[in-house]
């Protein structure tokens, strides 16, 4: 993904017509991101985290607004429990899931996935986080972060078809 500057994803924000409320608490802080080139999406929230916008490079750029529930819960018991992420496949304990919600503009249907709560899956097929490699024990998993990585594109290409999502113009 190319680097953004603040203005730059301001602009992508205006051009994508995101709720002016939304725009207003998210927390974009360009210069915390310093992997640019090893991202295929980059979560920007909200100080509450239960909201935002996904940037997604899959091959086009894409903004999508988002939802995110933490903690999924066993019906039953009422617990946390593990879930393995729509979007890495990295397996995640239950402090660590959540579920993502997207809503398609054309008829304001809404699609949720099981994603890791942190939302970092670019960093976690790479195998750059703890989470990677307590992951690929848990799922016996014995593919290359190379073929990792084109699964999570392939995933996001797929999402954004979903939503019929138009790719927006990169920033200049």
């Amino acid at each position: 993904m190319k680097a953004l500057t603040r203005e730059q994803f301001a602009a992508l924000l205006k051009e994508q017509r995101v709720r002016p409320r939304l725009v207003r608490e998210l927390r974009f802080v360009p210069e915390a991101v310093t992997d640019w080139a090893e991202r295929e999406l980059l979560a920007i929230g909200t100080r509450s985290g239960t909201e935002g916008v996904l940037l997604i490079q899959a091959p086009e750029l894409y903004l999508l607004p988002y939802q995110l529930t933490t903690k999924v819960a066993d019906k039953a018991t009422g617990r946390s429990r593990p879930i393995t992420c729509d979007f890495c496949y990295s397996w995640q304990r239950g402090s660590n899931a959540g579920r993502i919600t997207f809503h398609r503009r054309r008829d304001d249907h809404s699609f949720t996935f099981l994603c890791c709560a942190d939302l970092d899956c670019s960093r976690h097929v790479r195998g750059l986080t703890p989470e990677a490699t307590l992951s690929r024990t848990q799922l016996h998993e014995d593919i290359t972060p190379e073929r990792r990585i084109a699964r999570l594109t392939e995933k996001l290409s797929a999402l954004t078809a979903l939503l019929e999502q138009p790719p927006i113009a990169p920033p200049e």
